[in-house]
């Protein structure tokens, strides 16, 4: 079974081309994928706003993290632990306390 579907060509242009879901940018087309903020910085050289928030997005997230920064600063901020670890040992202890554990692979 091949499944088709639709993918931007790299680059400012918007033009679509038909590829394989099995693709890769380097092996469908000549030219390569932007790095993570080439486009970002060629939209505010050609004044393109359109990948940017308005400001009334920004005040909008805002209302929903204040809560939380304010709870944070009065109940404590959330266990740290190492990326890639299977988490905090408060969350061991969490479930010990009902006789529980994790099941791990």
């Amino acid at each position: 079974m091949t499944v088709r579907f639709g993918s931007k060509v790299p680059g400012t242009s918007m033009e679509i081309r038909d590829v394989t879901m099995d693709f890769a940018y380097g092996e469908s087309f000549t030219e390569s994928s932007p790095e993570a903020y080439e486009r970002l910085i060629l939209d505010v050289l050609l004044g393109d706003a359109n990948l940017f928030p308005r400001h009334q997005e920004v005040e909008e997230s805002w209302k929903i993290l204040d809560p939380i920064e304010q709870y944070w600063a009065t109940h404590g901020r959330p266990a740290q632990y190492a990326s890639g670890s299977w988490g905090p040992a408060e969350a061991d202890e969490m479930l010990a306390r009902d006789g529980r554990s994790w099941r791990r692979p």
